[in-house]
């Protein structure tokens, strides 16, 4: 259906919803293709603008479009999706998936802790950590940050060798403490702060998907604590309970 009903009781905007999914889901516009603009789709179809912004605003809250400032709108890349409760890990997951992950490590340094790191890591606040600052990729694409935060005493048994490449606990797998380790989450939606977007590549105040890991030893000590974050319309964690 590529024609309106203007006699149906469903909503124009609505209508048009429906024909320019099915347009997209038919790859009439190719991922990260320009898509039309409020003029152009006015004209095609003979609605008012109000009409045509309503179905677009729509389409950028579901994820089916992204808007640049001053560059336009354009059809949204396919999420990357991980289920952090499969049995894979998530390179392998992604590989599996046809996507390619990967890192560029930005630094490795001696920080101080600041509170919140140091309450995650039961630290007194100002305890020296060693600190891991890594872009995650799919393919050359940035599409989130890790910085990660590990207590001194098990620094000298970490796997520096990985930390460009494989996945993001690859370099602590080397520690007695990891075996029977159990993580934790906590994820939120919010907007980016400045370093976040230029870490990213997007505007400042744009959706992120926020995440704190915390990695445990069987015995409970925490052995990392994770600040991460990923682009909001690239990336979404699929819980299965």
């Amino acid at each position: 259906m590529n024609t309106l009903d203007r006699n149906s009781p469903v909503p124009l905007y609505y209508q048009l919803k429906t024909i320019l999914l099915e347009r997209i889901h038919n790859n009439e516009w190719a991922a990260g293709e320009m898509f039309p603009c409020e003029q152009e789709l006015q004209e095609d179809y003979e609605l008012s603008r109000t009409t045509v912004r309503q179905t677009l605003s729509e389409l950028v809250n579901e994820g089916y479009l992204v808007r640049h400032r001053g560059r336009g709108t354009f059809v949204a890349k396919p999420k990357v999706t991980y289920n952090p409760n499969a049995s894979l890990e998530m390179t392998e997951y992604m590989r599996k998936q046809g996507i390619q992950l990967g890192w560029r490590l930005l630094s490795t340094e001696w920080t101080t802790a600041d509170g919140h790191t140091a309450a995650m890591l039961r630290l007194g606040e100002g305890a020296p950590v060693w600190t891991v600052r890594r872009l995650r990729l799919v393919g050359e694409e940035t599409i989130g940050y890790h910085f990660a935060y590990v207590p001194k005493q098990y620094v000298a048994q970490l796997n520096m060798n990985t930390l460009e490449e494989g996945d993001s606990l690859d370099y602590l797998k080397g520690l007695p403490q990891m075996e029977n380790s159990r993580v934790e989450r906590t994820l939120e939606a919010r907007l980016s702060c400045e370093l976040e977007a230029e870490l990213l590549g997007m505007a400042g105040g744009t959706p992120i998907l926020y995440m704190e890991r915390v990695v445990y030893s069987a015995e409970g000590e925490p052995l990392e604590f994770l600040r991460a974050a990923f682009h909001g319309d690239r990336f979404r964690y699929r819980i299965s309970l």
